[in-house]
C-alpha cells in the first residue's frame, strides 16, 4: 500500500495528512504546540518493541506522563510523554523492529558513537536500586560502586547514579543529584 504525505498550513500551523492508496484513509496530525519552535530540544525519542511495557514502566519510575498517542500509517504508534517540567520524550512502535543483537554494547559499558540513553532523576538513589532490583532488573553499571560512599563529584554536581537495560534493551540511567544543604 502506497502512502503519500500532504503538508498544508492551518490556522499557522504545519498539518501532516497521511493518504493511504486503498482503504481510503486519512488522518490529520497537529504538531502539539502551535509553532512555538525554540532553539532548544523538542524531545528526545526511542523505538521500543511493545510500546505498553515501555510506558508502564516509565509511568512507575518517573513523572512522565502520556500526553499524546497516534497510530502510524505503518501500524506502529507515537507517543509523546512529558514529565512535570514539560520535557518530552516520544516512543515510537513499528510492526517491523527489531530488537539488537545483543552484541551492542550497553551505554556506559563502551564507547558506541551514536549510542543514546534515558536518564531519568530520582531523589534516592539507593531507593530506587531496591525498586529495580526487585522489579528482575539487573543494574549494568553503577557509580560510586558502592553507594555507602556517598557521592561522585563532577564539574557540574555531586551524584550517584545506576544503569539498567530496560524494556526493548533501552538503556536506562538514574541519576541522584546531592541536595545542598
Amino acid at each position: 500500500m502506497e502512502t503519500k504525505i500532504l503538508k498544508i498550513r492551518w490556522s499557522g500551523q504545519i498539518a501532516l495528512i497521511f493518504l493511504a492508496a486503498a482503504p481510503a484513509a486519512a488522518q490529520v496530525v497537529l504538531p502539539d504546540k502551535s509553532g512555538d519552535f525554540k532553539y532548544g530540544i523538542y524531545h528526545a525519542g526511542f523505538t521500543v518493541e511493545k510500546i505498553d511495557i515501555m510506558i508502564d514502566f516509565l509511568k512507575a519510575c518517573s513523572s512522565l506522563r502520556v500526553v499524546s498517542r497516534v497510530t502510524l500509517p505503518n501500524g506502529g504508534e507515537r507517543v509523546f510523554l512529558e514529565d512535570a517540567r514539560g520535557q518530552r520524550l516520544e516512543l515510537l512502535s513499528d510492526p517491523a523492529v527489531k530488537r539488537p543483537s545483543g552484541a551492542e554494547p550497553l551505554h556506559p559499558r563502551d564507547a558506541v558513537a551514536g549510542h543514546a540513553h534515558l536518564a531519568i532523576e530520582v531523589d534516592d538513589a539507593v531507593a530506587a536500586r531496591e525498586r529495580i532490583l526487585a522489579e528482575g532488573y539487573e543494574i549494568v553499571f553503577q557509580v560510586p560502586r558502592d553507594f555507602s560512599e556517598g557521592y561522585i563529584v563532577s564539574e557540574v554536581d555531586a551524584h550517584r547514579v545506576l544503569f539498567i537495560e530496560g524494556p526493548s534493551g533501552v538503556s536506562i540511567e538514574f541519576f541522584e543529584i546531592k541536595k545542598q544543604p
